[in-house]
């Protein structure tokens, strides 16, 4: 989608954006893992020119605990996430006269959709485990399964492009 922002003169997406997570974690004698359910916003400017960018995602971890002691832990296993994300182009220089809020006399945003599916390996690092700052470190890479098409509730989405090889590392901090 940048490429096509770029050619356009437009602001690009930021792409690597951190999100809001809360979750639940368990960890049991021999498995572990997790549920997570986080949020995102983003925003770029160039000239009178905006993107924004919302997003929401979930998670679900199942890990096998290889290491358990007392103070450290370290855990692997599969993870799952959905991802859905929200784009707004818009010049910033718009009129919105609202005794006419006819949408064929009120132009400049562009509004589109898109959602990925993905799957891959997980690890899990558990430091401090008897302590008041228990911490895990996760790491990660989830290949793509779906093409995350663009779509938009304002019109069709022509010259759409697939997303499927997107594939993405995570990392993340959790304090307990």
């Amino acid at each position: 989608m940048n490429k096509k922002l770029r050619n356009s003169n437009l602001p690009e997406l930021k792409t690597s954006i951190p999100d809001f997570v809360f979750g639940l974690n368990y960890f049991w004698k021999k498995y572990s893992g997790d549920a997570e359910f986080g949020f995102l916003y983003s925003k770029s400017d160039k000239g009178v020119n905006k993107t924004k960018q919302t997003g929401f995602n979930s998670r679900i971890r199942v890990h096998y605990n290889l290491v358990d002691r007392e103070k450290f832990a370290f855990t692997t296993g599969l993870s799952v996430a959905y991802t859905g994300n929200e784009y707004d182009i818009f010049n910033k220089n718009n009129t919105i006269d609202l005794n006419d809020l006819e949408p064929n006399n009120n132009s400049g945003h562009v509004n589109f959709t898109n959602a990925m599916f993905y799957f891959g390996p997980s690890t899990s690092f558990y430091f401090f485990r008897k302590s008041d700052w228990k911490v895990k470190l996760n790491l990660g890479y989830e290949f793509a399964l779906t093409r995350g098409r663009y779509d938009s509730e304002f019109g069709s989405v022509i010259n759409n492009i697939g997303e499927s090889r997107n594939n993405r590392f995570v990392f993340g901090i959790t304090f307990m």
